[in-house]
């Protein structure tokens, strides 16, 4: 019985990360929704029934993507096998927060890119078929907005705009897709803490998301790259320091985010507030850069005493 049991869990979660993964793929709005659920199914039997039985699903659903939906399915969902297996390998092994997140963010990120370069052969054929694609998709953009009933000057204002934004959005998308992979991998650790917590302690070190901090030489990142962002010239070395500045603002949007968790805690705001205040974080440009300063300066400040709650008696004497 009990193996019968096993048997239709394993098939459950290979048709779970197999629907989640097909559900983003087929409907682009959502996949910022599905696409960080697509390991939990693998994650979830692996840690219940065995690590080689969760990698057995995983293999199993990267089968059925390259039989039913040709190789590129294949090599997207390779990615999530290669999160997957990282998970397995180094949770409970690395037990710092960021260090984890940091470093199969990395591995990652680094197969990704090779895949790419050996799919398409040279770094500036990957150039031109992102640009390509880019550009296609702000052209749709402003169809929709012309046939939506948009003013003729705004109309004309983004058509104008259009190339440069698109190489803007073309030389931060490494960062893009970098930052992207570290919340695929923080959500997923999260979940499972949350779905295992007897596990907690033995993974991770913390205690509570509400008191993550960057590491204090972070700001040393920040400083650098924003300097170079505005050196003259040298395009190649801006466009590195642009993509550099944006992963760290993003280590200190969610230290600000931090923050927010724990006061928000300490004062017991009541959860609908929350999500309001959330919804403005996130959509509103103007807060999310006040949520990156929040913990950017936190580093100075210490807005929730951390560092003298860290000082034993020796040290507080």
């Amino acid at each position: 019985m009990q193996r019968l049991e096993i048997i239709a869990r394993f098939f459950l979660a290979t048709a779970s990360t197999v629907l989640l993964f097909l559900g983003g793929v087929t409907v682009p709005p959502f996949a910022f929704a599905l696409f960080p659920l697509v390991p939990q199914p693998v994650l979830s039997f692996g840690i219940r029934y065995g690590v080689l039985r969760g990698m057995g699903v995983a293999v199993l659903a990267l089968a059925i993507m390259l039989f039913w939906g040709g190789k590129q399915l294949g090599y997207v969902y390779s990615i999530f096998v290669l999160l997957s297996g990282l998970l397995f390998l180094l949770l409970g092994r690395i037990r710092v927060l960021e260090t984890l997140v940091l470093g199969i963010s990395t591995v990652v990120f680094t197969a990704f890119s090779l895949m790419l370069f050996l799919l398409y052969g040279s770094w500036r054929a990957i150039y031109s078929d992102v640009s390509q694609g880019l550009n296609s998709s702000l052209m749709s953009a402003v169809e929709m907005h012309e046939k939506m009933g948009f003013p003729q000057e705004s109309i004309a204002v983004l058509k104008e705009r259009a190339p440069e934004i698109a190489t803007m959005i073309l030389h931060l998308l490494p960062a893009a897709a970098f930052v992207t992979l570290g919340l695929i991998v923080l959500f997923n650790v999260v979940l499972l803490c949350r779905r295992f917590p007897e596990k907690r302690p033995h993974w991770v070190a913390l205690v509570n998301l509400r008191e993550w901090k960057a590491p204090e030489f972070l700001v040393w990142g920040v400083i650098v790259s924003g300097f170079a962002v505005f050196i003259p010239g040298l395009e190649s070395v801006k466009a590195l320091a642009a993509n550099l500045l944006l992963v760290f603002g993003a280590c200190y949007f969610f230290q600000g985010l931090a923050i927010i968790a724990f006061y928000f805690d300490k004062n017991n705001v009541p959860r609908f507030v929350r999500g309001v205040v959330y919804l403005f974080i996130v959509f509103q440009q103007i807060f999310t850069v006040v949520v990156v300063g929040l913990g950017l300066f936190d580093l100075w400040v210490d807005f929730r005493r951390l560092k003298k709650r860290d000082l034993n008696p020796s040290r507080a004497s």
